[in-house]
């Protein structure tokens, strides 16, 4: 939820400040792609390949026998285990490019217009279809937030600024941490008791707490400092590569050493080392090229 949160605030940051004009949008674009499609490409590639040797066993188990959920990984449109934030997440790119191309003719209302056209097709798609597809309405209330926060930053900061005490970060932070549907789930306390679902993505509570704590942090409140250290920003640095990598890797250190602590810390050690030589040497250098490819076509842009 936060990461959907924190995406949407930083397109709505990075991009609504800028005239959409055509080179813009292509350098939107071509950022976009680098950062997130040849990590993506590359992690269903792998795994289908890795499928007809590891079978069933394998995490990510995408055997090439089911073309239809790997075209559709692909095509973004839908994806399977841990990959299904990715599409989602590129649904959400197209749908802010759209709304960010009208803010000229309809201002900041547009993002509202947005926000209810996607809620009104969000309450269909549960409705209609029970919640089963991971598609971009069913979670738009988060990344909308994000955007309406980065629209209205001024206004937020001028009225919050002052009046959040230092420690409410760390506060949200433990209310969250108590708030995770799995421990309100054991306690009783679960308004949809057994959907987890629902539990986690359309709780008032959660939601608040979520957004409560994603405020803390554009605050930049001291309690929650320590999120400025050099291993939480290196961890931010990998932290696609890491999310995309880590389940597979955990669960071969379990298989080959048990469920004891070393099997934990190798998993994670083995995560992290993966995650930083993907990020090195591959992500940032294809990211360079498609950010080079879309210069040369707009040469007056400087696309970051």
């Amino acid at each position: 939820m936060l990461f959907f949160v924190l995406s949407g605030y930083l397109m709505g940051y990075l991009y609504l400040g800028q005239s959409p004009t055509r080179a813009n949008i292509a350098g939107y674009a071509a950022a976009r792609v680098g950062r997130v499609v040849p990590l993506f490409l590359a992690v269903v590639g792998a795994s289908a390949l890795i499928s007809t040797v590891a079978g069933s066993a394998f995490r990510y188990y995408l055997p090439l026998s089911d073309p239809t959920t790997i075209g559709q990984a692909l095509l973004f449109m839908r994806a399977p285990y841990e990959l299904w934030t990715i599409p989602v997440e590129v649904q959400f790119y197209v749908v802010f490019a759209l709304m960010w191309a009208l803010v000229p003719r309809l201002g900041r209302a547009v993002l509202w217009y947005g926000a209810g056209a996607l809620g009104t097709l969000a309450v269909l798609h549960l409705v209609l279809l029970h919640g089963n597809v991971a598609v971009l309405p069913k979670y738009s209330l988060m990344f909308m937030l994000g955007v309406l926060t980065a629209a209205y930053l001024p206004g937020i900061k001028r009225s919050l600024a002052s009046r959040t005490p230092a420690f409410a970060g760390v506060l949200v932070l433990a209310l969250v941490a108590f708030n995770l549907p799995i421990l309100r789930e054991n306690a009783g306390l679960s308004l949809t008791p057994g959907d987890y679902f629902m539990s986690t993505w359309y709780d008032p509570l959660t939601i608040a707490l979520v957004y409560a704590l994603f405020l803390c942090c554009v605050l930049n409140l001291r309690s929650l400092s320590f999120l400025d250290s050099q291993a939480f920003v290196f961890l931010g640095t990998i932290s696609y590569g890491l999310y995309l990598l880590h389940r597979p890797l955990r669960e071969a250190a379990g298989a080959l050493l048990g469920t004891s602590p070393l099997a934990l810390t190798a998993g994670f050690a083995a995560s992290v080392a993966l995650a930083w030589l993907s990020f090195r040497h591959f992500e940032q250098p294809v990211a360079r090229v498609i950010r080079a490819r879309a210069r040369r076509r707009f040469p007056r842009h400087a696309i970051a």
